[in-house]
């Protein structure tokens, strides 16, 4: 994994873990199919261990974070396309 990637998922995590002192251990990264993290299935972050999963619906170039409990759960966009006006 390049830096600049690792990079944008530390910056959509510090928030999560820093601020709302949220745990990375019951967080999952989604990610489109193809994605070669799919087959690594984890991201060391300074943060700790992050499990990566696919998302069938997201579009390429797509990912985000999300926590696996089931209320007040947190949500945070890794990449995303914007849509043009």
């Amino acid at each position: 994994m390049n830096d600049r990637a690792l990079g944008m998922i530390e910056a959509t995590l510090k928030p999560m873990v820093e601020i709302q002192k949220r745990d990375i251990n019951k967080m999952v990264m989604y990610v489109t199919p193809t994605s070669p993290l799919v087959e690594q299935g984890i991201v060391e972050t300074k943060y700790g261990s992050l499990l990566v999963a696919e998302n069938n619906w997201l579009q390429k170039g797509c990912s985000y974070i999300m926590e696996e409990i089931s209320k007040g759960s947190t949500f945070g966009w890794v990449s995303r396309n914007e849509r043009s006006s």
